[in-house]
C-alpha cells in the first residue's frame, strides 16, 4: 500500500507540473522572454524554500501550487501618520512612517503592520513563476525584480500587503530589469502600487553599464491578461476604490500593456512619467471614480480599449511627452507607421479629453514590438472578463487567452469565450476628497513633486521604516529623472 500511495503521489506531482508549464508565448515588447526555459518544474515546500529559489541565479520553473502566506512578522505600535487625504477615518489610509520625512507635519499615530509587505521577495534571473490551476497565491508580500532579467510571472494572485496603509507594499516592482512577461496575474489589496516600473533604466543596470556611461537603454516588458482589483475597505480617495494602481517611471522602457482588467480604482491607472514607449491596447477599465491615465514625458499609443464608468479616462500629457488615444476619426493614422489601421477606443459613461498627437507614431519601434493580435473594441470587454486573471489558462500552448501574435499585423479576431462573470454591478461613487501625495514602498526613497491634480499627487519607492536608504534602483529611470519628480 505504501508503494501504491507513493506512486499516486508521484503521478499527481507530475500531473501538476505538466499543467503548470508556462502557457503561450510572450508577445509585444516582452517577446523573447523565456524565463526558466526547460528547467524541470518544481514546487517549493515552504516560504523559506520559495524565497531561496526565487532569489538565486539558477534557471528555474517554480510552481506556486498553494498559498504561501508571509503574514505574521509584525511591527507592533509602530510610527505612522494621518495624512490629509484620510478624511474618512478607518475607511481611509493612514501612512507608515518610512523614515524619509514624507509624513511631514501630519498628525502622528501608531499602527501595526506586517513587515514582509514593505520589502518584497527578490527575484533572480531566468525564472518562470507559474501558478497551478487557481491555487497559486502569495499573501502578505510582493515580488521585487531588481537588477534582473528574463522573468515570466504567470497565473498567480498577489494579495494582502497592508492595504490599510500608504507605503504598505507594492504588488510587483520592476527595478533595473529587462525581458519581463507578467501574464494572467491578479493583484489586490495592496497598500501602495499594484505595479511599479521605475527609478533606474532596466537593461542598463542588468548589463552593468549604469556605472560606465550616462546612456540609458530601457527594458522590454509585456503585461498581459492581468486583473488589477481595486476593491478595498481602505481607500486613499475614501470611496472604496484603490488609488495607487500603476506607477511607471522607467526611463526608456518599452512596455506592451494588453488584455488587462482594471477595476474599482480611483487614480494612477496608470501614471506614466518617464521617456519611453507604452502600447496600451484591448484593456477594460471599469468603475474608476478618479482618473485612469496620468501622462507625461513618454510616447503612449492608446487604442482598442474600453472605458466604462470612468470619471476621466485620459487627458493631454502635462510637461513633455506625446500620447495618441485613438478615436473613430483617427483610425487611418496608423497605416503608414504600423501597416494597419488603428483601433478606436470605446467610452461608455466615461469622460475624456481628446488626446490626438499622432506624432507618437513617427518614431514608434514597431519592429521591436512585432506582430500583434488586436481585437475589435466591441469584443474587448467580453474577452477580458473571460480571460484576465488567475485560473483561466488552458493546458495547451495555443490558448486563445495567451494572445499570441497573429500571423499578420492587421487586426484579427480570436475566438471569444463566454465571460465567466457578467459586467460587474456599478457602485455609486461617493464624493471624492483630495488626498495628498503618497509614495511607493519599494526600497530606496524618492519623493515626487506634486502636480496640479485633484487626486493624490505623485509618489516613489522608499526604504522600509528603520532601514537605511540605498540609492534607488528602479525598473527604468535615472536619478536625474527622479529629482524632477522629487520632494513633496
Amino acid at each position: 500500500m505504501a508503494i501504491i500511495r507513493s506512486l499516486i503521489a508521484a503521478t499527481a506531482l507530475l500531473g501538476a507540473a505538466a499543467r503548470a508549464q508556462v502557457v503561450g508565448t510572450p508577445f509585444g515588447f516582452g517577446a523573447g522572454t523565456t524565463g526558466g526555459g526547460d528547467a524541470t518544474p518544481a514546487a517549493p515546500a515552504d516560504n523559506d524554500e520559495l524565497t531561496q529559489w526565487l532569489a538565486d541565479d539558477e534557471p528555474r520553473v517554480i510552481l506556486i501550487d498553494k498559498e504561501f502566506n508571509f503574514l505574521g512578522d509584525t511591527c507592533v505600535d509602530c510610527e505612522c501618520c494621518i495624512p490629509d487625504s484620510n478624511s474618512c477615518g478607518d475607511a481611509g489610509q493612514n501612512a507608515i512612517e518610512v523614515g524619509i520625512g514624507w509624513c511631514g507635519d501630519s498628525p502622528t499615530t501608531t499602527c501595526t503592520y506586517d513587515n514582509a509587505g514593505l520589502s518584497g521577495l527578490e527575484v533572480g534571473p531566468n525564472k518562470s513563476i507559474v501558478g497551478v490551476g487557481d491555487a497559486g497565491v502569495i499573501r502578505g508580500t510582493g515580488l521585487r525584480l531588481h537588477g534582473t532579467s528574463n522573468i515570466i510571472v504567470q497565473n498567480i494572485h498577489i494579495t494582502e500587503l497592508n492595504p490599510q496603509y500608504i507605503w504598505g507594499g507594492d504588488g510587483i516592482s520592476l527595478d533595473g530589469c529587462d525581458l519581463i512577461w507578467i501574464d494572467h496575474v491578479k493583484i489586490s489589496l495592496v497598500g501602495r502600487q499594484m505595479l511599479v516600473t521605475g527609478y533606474e533604466t532596466s537593461r542598463s543596470l542588468s548589463l552593468a553599464v549604469r556605472f560606465q556611461t550616462n546612456i540609458l537603454v530601457g527594458g522590454s516588458v509585456t503585461i498581459s491578461n492581468c486583473e488589477l482589483d481595486g476593491a478595498t475597505d481602505w481607500s486613499a480617495s475614501c470611496d472604496g476604490h484603490h488609488y495607487w494602481t500603476i506607477l511607471a517611471l522607467g526611463e526608456n522602457d518599452k512596455v506592451t500593456f494588453a488584455n488587462n482588467y482594471i477595476h474599482q480604482t480611483s487614480g494612477r491607472a496608470p501614471k506614466i512619467g518617464a521617456p519611453g514607449y507604452w502600447h496600451v491596447y484591448n484593456n477594460y477599465w471599469y468603475d474608476n471614480t478618479g482618473h485612469a491615465f496620468d501622462m507625461s514625458e513618454a510616447n503612449i499609443l492608446i487604442e482598442g480599449n474600453v472605458f466604462e464608468d470612468v470619471k476621466s479616462a485620459y487627458e493631454e500629457p502635462h510637461d513633455s511627452g506625446a500620447a495618441f488615444a485613438v478615436s473613430s476619426d483617427d483610425v487611418s493614422a496608423c497605416s503608414s507607421a504600423l501597416g494597419r489601421t488603428c483601433v478606436a477606443n470605446l467610452l461608455t459613461d466615461s469622460e475624456a479629453t481628446a488626446v490626438a498627437n499622432s506624432d507618437v507614431l513617427s518614431s514608434w519601434p514597431a519592429d521591436e514590438e512585432g506582430e500583434l493580435t488586436i481585437l475589435p473594441v466591441e469584443e474587448v470587454a467580453a474577452y477580458v472578463l473571460a480571460n484576465a486573471g488567475v485560473g483561466k489558462l488552458s493546458s495547451s500552448g495555443d490558448s486563445a487567452s495567451s494572445a499570441e501574435p497573429s500571423e499578420s499585423a492587421t487586426v484579427s479576431v480570436p475566438v471569444i469565450q463566454t465571460p465567466t462573470a457578467g459586467v460587474p454591478v456599478i457602485q455609486t461613487p461617493t464624493a471624492e476628497p483630495e488626498p495628498e501625495a503618497v509614495v511607493t514602498s519599494t526600497p530606496a526613497p524618492v519623493i515626487e513633486a506634486p502636480q496640479a491634480e485633484s487626486t493624490p499627487a505623485e509618489n516613489v519607492p522608499a526604504t522600509p521604516s528603520g532601514s537605511a536608504a540605498a540609492p534607488p534602483k528602479g525598473a527604468c529611470a535615472n536619478r536625474k529623472l527622479r529629482r524632477r519628480h522629487a520632494q513633496h
